[in-house]
């Protein structure tokens, strides 16, 4: 069976055979080639819609005091936003790939062992700073013994100052409070610029 065929100029029917236009007087031969209709457009798929989460503080340098005699002690980075508290734990493994990258980053720059020793220094002493160029999502992800609080969660903060003399030497302390538990974690920088960013922050 043929298939029907139509003038492209008049859109009159054309016939098997037919050299022009019965209608119009338009050489078949003349016609292009029916064009097949553009497919039917696919719906793109939604963009992920951006949690609009705002970082307002990252304080490095806390290290959670638990365990009989405060004998378990972990090093974690504390991302405040403006939903939640997060807890970022500082691995050994992140250590090793923080020092080996900043190593690695001063070798390719061509300088010596004291660029790369000094580079190594640097980046452990500020790698709570990459905290503001990660996700608060990506930041709770990245280790298994990360978590975090909702600020519908918080209670409150302490801030205790340690004591330095001859006879005693004790840290600066940090105790969160929520609805969820309490942790207490040794301040390794200034306590009075930590309780600035949470005032900051609007938790104290």
């Amino acid at each position: 069976m043929s298939e029907s065929r139509f003038c492209g100029s008049c859109g009159g029917p054309l016939h098997a055979g037919d050299a022009f236009c019965t209608a119009c007087g338009t050489p078949v031969a003349a016609q292009a080639a029916p064009v097949a209709p553009p497919p039917a457009p696919v719906a793109a798929a939604p963009a992920p819609v951006a949690s609009g989460e705002q970082i307002l503080s990252v304080i490095g340098g806390l290290t959670l005091v638990a365990g009989f005699m405060g004998l378990k002690q972990k090093s974690y980075t504390l991302v405040i936003t403006d939903r939640r508290l997060v807890f970022a734990e500082l691995t050994k493994e992140k250590v090793t790939a923080t020092v080996n990258a900043a190593r690695d980053g001063a070798k390719a720059e061509g300088k010596g062992f004291f660029g790369q020793w000094g580079a190594q220094l640097k980046s452990s002493a500020s790698y709570s700073e990459a905290y503001w160029q990660m996700s608060p999502d990506a930041a709770l992800a990245e280790t298994p013994g990360n978590w975090a609080i909702e600020r519908s969660q918080y209670q409150g903060a302490k801030f205790r100052m340690g004591m330095s003399d001859e006879n005693t030497n004790t840290p600066d302390v940090l105790t969160i409070k929520a609805s969820t538990g309490k942790w207490k974690f040794n301040v390794g920088g200034s306590l009075s610029s930590v309780k600035k960013r949470f005032k900051e922050a609007g938790l104290a």
